[in-house]
């Protein structure tokens, strides 16, 4: 093993488990649980043998080299256990620090993107669906998924609320990082520079009065006896409806946004809460549990569609800005006074360098025929769970596959040297935190 994939290990695992689908259950103990067939517990997080035993045998599956030696597991299986404990013990003090949350459309754009990785690498959706046999809705749906992906994300914040903006790169850390690594540094894989111009579909404001009446009447026949789970199935536009709308846990104060959480922690168990628009759409909320400063609640969440005229006129609008870059206006001007990709446009929507490997399917076809200083036709995205739009782009540069270097790929050492640092401070602040949590392992040689 390489001095730096050394170095990242711990950290890797932990991001690796934390987006796993086969991960285990989300679980509090309870009294009178048994704790057979329990691993470890941090706080009030049972971490199950099985759980264990699974991502171990996914490990062995994955590496392709057969079936290792006893020995072999039980490193592995420490290994794994090792990175769970710590996993749950920064899930614990993310939990603990009251700046910190998730929200569900995070959590529905973290599933996404998991869901993304896995279709790439097994080729097609419907592949992914038979390894897993599963339907998609029903991988995404899954509260153990769900869980996973609320825990990754509160990690991701505590360390960025903890390391990112105290963490300093000097060149001279960019340098003597290079210096001691740089026979171990991946080789840099095939590259594109673009430019982007983006432009959303919106539906319009008469559609959402629309929908907010529907949801008043459903409140009305909810609290008359109709059935949640039933409505949930039938109307909900969340991953969570085939479930009837239960998004697990309970859950902390401080997990939802606060628009979503206020009226959830006023509600008394089975009561139904008026209509509650966020950013994701119009929610109506049932509180199934309430325990001190946690709950349980499920939703219907209603979701405002642009029509196929909003969809048609935005398409349009995105064609005649294609044109006119073609018939010689500036890329850079047109983006920034059209693109509605806000974090692109003030730079004239440029993008920087993307690993080909990283692009969508249909991105990438329409690139791989494109040449240099080419622009694109119009290619439809989605922006967001939510949210769509169209895309043209402007290919400013390809990049071979290269050994990289400070000349070449500064900004890219630079990110790793940032990520070996904050690596090395992390296991510090892993080390402090599970002083600070309790943690009992049931079989101490396997820790």
């Amino acid at each position: 093993m390489s001095k730096l994939i050394k170095v990242f290990t711990t950290t890797l695992l932990l991001v690796t488990l934390g987006g796993s689908v086969s991960a285990q259950p989300h679980t509090s103990l309870r009294e009178g649980d048994k704790l057979d067939g329990i691993a470890a517990v941090v706080g009030k997080y049972p971490i199950l043998s099985s759980s264990v035993d699974a991502q171990v045998l996914m490990i062995v599956a994955q590496s392709g080299k057969g079936y290792p030696s006893q020995d072999t597991i039980a490193r592995i299986r420490k290994q794994v256990l090792q990175a769970e404990i710590d996993n749950k013990v920064l899930v614990v003090r993310a939990e603990q620090d009251t700046t910190i949350f998730t929200n569900e459309s995070e959590i529905d754009e973290r599933i996404e993107q998991q869901l993304k990785q896995y279709e790439r690498k097994y080729g097609s959706r419907a592949e992914m669906e038979r390894v897993f046999g599963k339907k998609v809705a029903e991988i995404s749906s899954s509260p153990e998924l769900r869980e996973r992906a609320r825990e990754s994300i509160l990690i991701e914040k505590l360390k960025g609320s903890h390391f990112s903006r105290a963490l300093v790169i000097s060149k001279r850390d960019v340098q003597d990082f290079y210096a001691l690594y740089k026979d171990s540094l991946p080789r840099v894989g095939s590259q594109v520079e673009l430019a982007t111009i983006v432009k959303l579909v919106k539906p319009d404001p008469l559609q959402k009065e629309k929908l907010k009446a529907f949801a008043r009447s459903l409140v009305d026949s909810l609290r008359n006896g109709a059935s949640f789970s039933d409505y949930a199935a039938r109307y909900s536009q969340h991953s969570t409806a085939k479930s009837g709308g239960d998004l697990g846990g309970p859950y902390p104060r401080g997990t939802f946004i606060s628009d979503f959480e206020s009226p959830a922690f006023k509600l008394k168990p089975s009561e139904i809460s008026d209509p509650v628009e966020t950013d994701e759409g119009i929610h109506i909320i049932k509180l199934i549990e309430k325990k001190g400063e946690e709950i349980r609640v499920a939703q219907i969440l209603l979701k405002s569609s642009p029509s196929r005229q909003n969809e048609d006129s935005v398409f349009a609008l995105i064609q005649s800005i294609q044109t006119r870059i073609k018939n010689g206006e500036d890329f850079s001007r047109m983006a920034i006074e059209y693109s509605d990709d806000q974090d692109t446009k003030v730079g004239g929507g440029v993008l920087g360098k993307v690993r080909v490997e990283e692009l969508g399917p249909e991105q990438r076809g329409v690139i791989d025929s494109m040449s240099v200083g080419d622009v694109s036709r119009p290619v439809k995205i989605a922006y967001s769970p939510t949210v769509i739009g169209f895309q043209i782009v402007k290919l400013l540069a390809r990049i071979e596959p290269h050994i990289p270097s400070p000349e070449t790929d500064y900004r890219d050492i630079e990110t790793l040297s940032t990520q070996w640092k904050m690596a090395k401070e992390f296991e510090k602040f892993v080390n402090e935190s599970r002083k600070n949590v309790f943690v009992e392992v049931r079989n101490p040689s396997e820790h």
